[in-house]
Order: structure tokens, then C-alpha cells, then sequence
């Protein structure tokens, strides 16, 4: 482990959650903008522990951060897509090209490097198919490092739990 007070341990080293903390987990995932007195409320301890407890959550690189959710429609980018790329080759020069570049790419919402037949999956989000189709030639098309594209349709994105499992 670095000597850098701030580095990350990885997950494997993370110190196991206590109720409280799975409490106060569950409530910023359920609420992130709730106020430290509500959330001290809400979990039953004084607003000083709250505080001190999930400074401590970030501290320890479980909560990584606090985001505003958009709606993608409200903002002119309705029409969501997965798409599966295949690299040409997988040595380390292409891959890291690739992820130096695509991830970061305004219309990306998500990049997953995955196992199987395909090498990642990128979920995008664009204003209409006219825009996913150019952004597909444009970006990756035309990508030397890309072998093979292949893009799904997403008719709804249905949210999954990002806090803590229940026991």
C-alpha cells in the first residue's frame, strides 16, 4: 500500500461495514442531498457522528463521490445505446488506446471492459438515431484499433441498487 494518506486500498482490504455505516450508506444512496442533521436523524445518531462517519465513508474510498442524476430525455439525448466493440488485436498498445480516447467521449455514459466475445460494452446516450449512427462511424467505425461494432437499442434503463446488500 502507498505511503499516500489519500490512496485507495483496494476492496479486498476494506474494512468491513458496521449497521451504521451500512444505515448511513443506504440513506445518501437513497437521498445524496439529504442534510447531516437528516441523515444523523434518520440513522438515530448525533449530527457530529454522521459527519464524522461519513467523512470517514469517502475517506476510506467507499463513497466516491455525490452526482446529480439528469434526465437524458430533458437534456436532448433520448435515444440510449449499448454498443459491444471488438478490438482488432489485444495487445496492450491498442487497449490502452482505446481506453484513452472512447471513455471519455461526450456521449458515454458507461465503458465496461468485459470478458467473452465482445471486449467492451459502452453505453452512450445521443439526441436521435441519425446522431447514433454517426457517432458509431465517426468514433468507432473508423477506429483502426476497432475490429468489429455491433449497437442495441435501449427502450428503458431500469436502475439497479448501488448501496450496500441487505444481510
Amino acid at each position: 500500500m502507498s505511503s499516500n494518506p489519500k490512496s485507495i486500498r483496494p476492496a479486498s482490504h476494506f474494512e468491513p461495514l458496521d449497521a451504521i455505516d451500512e444505515r448511513l450508506l443506504a440513506a445518501l444512496v437513497d437521498d445524496a442531498r439529504i442534510s447531516n442533521k437528516q441523515l444523523a436523524e434518520l440513522v438515530g445518531i448525533a449530527p457530529s457522528t454522521a459527519l464524522m462517519r461519513t467523512r470517514a465513508l469517502s475517506e476510506r474510498g467507499i463513497v466516491k463521490g455525490f452526482e446529480a442524476k439528469l434526465s437524458l430525455t430533458a437534456i436532448g439525448r433520448s435515444v440510449q445505446a449499448l454498443v459491444a466493440v471488438r478490438l482488432r488485436a489485444h495487445d496492450r498498445d491498442q487497449i490502452d488506446r482505446f481506453t484513452a480516447r472512447v471513455p471519455h467521449l461526450p456521449a458515454v455514459l458507461s465503458t465496461f471492459h468485459t470478458s467473452g466475445s465482445v471486449d467492451y460494452l459502452l453505453h452512450i446516450a445521443v439526441a436521435s438515431t441519425e446522431d447514433l449512427r454517426d457517432w458509431v462511424l465517426d468514433n468507432l467505425a473508423t477506429d483502426p484499433v476497432v475490429g468489429h461494432t455491433e449497437t442495441t437499442l435501449v427502450f428503458e434503463h431500469i436502475q439497479g441498487n448501488h448501496g450496500p446488500l441487505p444481510a
